[in-house]
């Protein structure tokens, strides 16, 4: 379980984040919903250790039950975490917005993050026989291993990428932090498509958005309502079908 107490941040000493408490438990499915604005973005960058969110009250940790252990959890405090830990601890954020890197090429990016999960050294023929049938089953040209990580990429082919990452890692704590940004209808129903498929009862997804079109093809246990950095309202995804009705969320227009 990655559990929230009381977390409350700030940037450039402004409250973000007031006094919110949350707890995702592996095998269900978690949605995040708000404005622009309304601290869903800087939740899941607090969580994976952005220096710029400032942490003013807290409780963040992950419970983990190690192989061989029956019976006994670990319980780990984030906070005293750099991002790269976190993410060994099973926390992925795929991004709203994501990042072209001049200078890095796909192959040696996938490949070092391959082995810092491991902790392995992997050689290039070895990580090649991995990484080749996943560029194949999601349908991404072998010449883009050898391109500047996202430099020229299209919004679909970045988010492909991201999925590549996610069958690489095998994260836990998966947070979609609003993947329809920079997508057209056909390549967002696409991507949801793949990335629904790694949805499974080991790993937990909690799905950022102010729109409801990626809840047509995952299904949530849990919803949270934020406005102004607070939680205004929880429950089951019965809760999205009355937000459609009534609620502030315009689900026709971003």
């Amino acid at each position: 379980m990655l559990s929230l107490k009381n977390l409350s941040v700030t940037v450039d000493n402004k409250t973000i984040i007031d006094d919110i408490s949350m707890d995702f438990e592996l095998g269900k499915n978690y949605c995040i919903i708000g404005k622009n604005g309304s601290g869903k973005s800087s939740l899941a960058m607090t969580i994976m250790g952005h220096p710029k969110y400032k942490i003013t009250n807290w409780k963040l940790r992950i419970e983990n039950l190690p192989a061989g252990r029956q019976g006994w959890k670990l319980k780990i405090n984030l906070l005293a975490l750099d991002p790269h830990e976190r993410a060994k601890l099973w926390i992925f954020v795929a991004f709203q917005h994501i990042p072209e890197i001049k200078g890095i090429k796909l192959f040696e990016f996938l490949r070092s993050i391959y082995d810092a999960k491991n902790d392995s050294t992997t050689s290039f023929l070895a990580f090649k026989k991995i990484i080749e049938p996943l560029m194949q089953e999601l349908e991404i040209s072998m010449e883009f291993l050898r391109r500047d990580l996202n430099v020229g990429f299209s919004g679909g082919e970045r988010r492909k990428i991201e999925i590549v990452q996610l069958k690489l890692l095998e994260p836990k704590y998966i947070f979609l932090d609003e993947i329809d940004s920079g997508l057209d209808v056909d390549a967002f129903k696409s991507v949801v498509q793949m990335i629904a498929k790694v949805n499974h009862e080991k790993n937990s997804f909690i799905i950022i958005t102010h729109i409801f079109d990626i809840l047509k093809y995952i299904s949530v246990d849990h919803v949270y309502i934020l406005e102004q950095g607070k939680i205004i309202k929880e429950g089951d995804q019965k809760l999205i079908e009355i937000i459609k009705k009534e609620w502030f969320i315009d689900i026709e227009n971003k």
